[in-house]
């Protein structure tokens, strides 16, 4: 119950909404060779784009080069005034985060991303990460308002509301140019799963 595809078909992917939280049946997929081609890597980079984000702690994070290049990532979407799901969903990234243990910031990126940009500033980020014990390579993100739109019109996050925003999870290997979709809310233990059999056949 899972989505894979090759880099290109995965990015266009990515841009379309999800109709519903729930995990989508996985068409037919064929792996990437692991390290992929030059022209896959460079492909990525043209899609995905180096748009310039800012990371809680207030550096400027260029978003394929900084965030995604080489890397197993998770990328959701929040804002910091939510009364609803964003609460929820970065506490079981908290757990999904306990779970990866040493991996996390080091072969694993968790990536969050406002949907508000112009009230989640970094430091409004910084003090919403700490609520979340959020550890080294968990990077929350934002930006000026066109840059942050840039990068959702590419996830497939974009809202006209930030209530109105998806409780996707995107979780990729941009090493091969795997990338699945599931919900945030799903079971840390079947997150760490997707994590780990990202590449293998359905």
């Amino acid at each position: 119950m899972r989505r894979g595809a090759p880099l290109l078909a995965a990015a266009l992917a990515l841009a379309l909404p999800t109709a519903s939280p729930a995990r989508e049946p996985a068409p037919a997929r064929t792996p990437a060779q692991v390290g992929g081609p030059p022209a896959a890597a460079d492909a990525a980079a043209a899609y995905f784009t180096d748009t310039e984000l800012i990371d809680q702690d207030g550096r400027p994070r260029r978003f394929y080069t900084d965030l995604l290049r080489g890397r197993e990532v998770l990328i959701h979407f929040i804002f910091t005034s939510c009364k609803g799901a964003c609460p929820t969903m970065t506490a079981n990234l908290a757990r999904v985060q306990a779970l990866l243990g040493k991996r996390a910031g080091k072969e694993i990126a968790i990536l969050t991303i406002t949907v508000d940009p112009v009230n989640d500033t970094p430091k409004v980020l910084k003090q919403f990460a700490a609520k979340f014990n959020a550890g080294e390579g968990w990077r929350f993100l934002t930006g000026t308002p066109q840059n942050v739109e840039t990068v959702l019109g590419r996830l497939g996050g974009l809202t006209q509301k930030p209530e109105e925003h998806t409780s996707t999870l995107l979780i990729g290997d941009t090493k091969t140019g795997m990338w699945l979709k599931t919900t945030a809310t799903e079971r840390p233990e079947t997150i760490v799963h997707l994590v780990d059999d990202i590449n293998d056949a359905p």
